[in-house]
Order: C-alpha cells, then sequence, then structure tokens
C-alpha cells in the first residue's frame, strides 16, 4: 500500500483557528482522521474529491466527516499538501463546459 507524507501548511493552522477548529476538539480530530485517510490512500483524488480553482492552479477538495469542513490539498507521488480548510464548499472545477 502506498503511504504519502503528509505536508500541513501554516495557513492550515492559520485557517483552522479561525474557523473554532482547536487542538483536542472533535472537530481537530475529525480533520487529523481526514488527512491520514488522504496520506493511507493508494487513490487521489477519492471518489468524493473534487477539484477547484485555488492559486496558482487548482485543488482538490475532501470533505471531514461530520462537520462543515473542506480541506484543500494537492499532491503527488509521495506527498499530500494540506493547504487551507474552508467552512464553505468550494466550486467545483468542470471542464466538461
Amino acid at each position: 500500500m502506498t503511504r504519502r507524507v503528509p505536508r500541513l501548511s501554516t495557513t492550515l493552522r492559520r485557517s483552522l483557528t479561525a474557523l473554532g477548529v482547536h487542538p483536542g476538539s472533535a472537530a481537530f480530530r475529525a480533520v487529523m482522521a481526514a488527512i491520514a485517510a488522504l496520506a493511507k490512500t493508494d487513490t487521489l483524488p477519492g471518489p468524493a474529491d473534487h477539484e477547484t480553482g485555488f492559486s496558482p492552479g487548482r485543488a482538490h477538495v475532501r470533505r471531514v466527516q461530520g462537520h462543515n469542513l473542506w480541506l484543500l490539498y494537492r499532491f503527488d507521488a509521495d506527498y499530500v499538501f494540506v493547504m487551507t480548510a474552508r467552512s464553505q464548499p468550494p466550486v467545483p472545477t468542470d471542464d466538461r463546459c
């Protein structure tokens, strides 16, 4: 099984604090569980993940289970880079238009 190393940005920490998600809270534990799931999976993006615009370029979005939180991330073969969290679902990119 492939395991990517999670890389957490300082923006993620600031965004979680701004959203009232603090270490030890149920929401914080759910965020950490979502990050662990991103790192452990063989297939990214996951079937429920979406792509959205995030400067520069795009990022994938995963909802934190049980919470009104979305994680924006990018990945490569070795790492999953979790960049920020939002309390509103980002607008998915639709390349079919």
